[in-house]
């Protein structure tokens, strides 16, 4: 099983960043190269089994189900059920903790999956700088400007 992890700090409180993450069907607002993210059948994206459809312009298609949401612990974990990617048994788990000194929000993303020896070392690279990163920095973008304009 191969382990990543990405974390960041993102300058607005925990309850700012969780409006954007709990919700599963807003993924193509903070994930950059998302062509279309939508919530299959008549399902809400803070429903635990909800599945999404995401479109990756890079990657194509992918499926992935809500498998736990906690407004307490501020923590959404889902799994790929779908996907092109040379991967398999994908989780991972967003989760947010408030940086009291600053009101600040501290946000780590862990995945875990399994991959052929032959993608393996580039698949471990690319879900932390590729992925994870980038949506942390688009989200402490879009947060950052609402603040400014309010």
């Amino acid at each position: 099983m191969i382990h990543v992890m990405a974390s960041s700090v993102i300058p607005t409180p925990v309850p700012s960043v969780w409006r954007l993450v709990r919700d599963f069907g807003t993924l193509g607002r903070w994930l950059p190269g998302v062509k279309s993210c939508v919530i299959e059948g008549d399902e809400s994206g803070d429903r635990v089994g909800a599945i999404r459809r995401v479109e990756m312009g890079d990657v194509g298609l992918l499926r992935e189900q809500l498998l736990a949401l906690s407004d307490v612990d501020h923590a959404v974990t889902f799994s790929i059920v779908e996907s092109a990617l040379p991967i398999r048994n994908y989780r991972s788990t967003i989760s947010l903790l408030p940086i009291t000194a600053s009101d600040h929000t501290f946000i780590q993303w862990r995945g875990q999956f399994e991959a052929p020896v032959e993608h393996a070392a580039s698949m471990e690279a690319r879900m932390p700088t590729d992925i994870y990163q980038p949506a942390f920095d688009r989200l402490a973008g879009i947060l950052v400007s609402r603040e400014a304009q309010s």
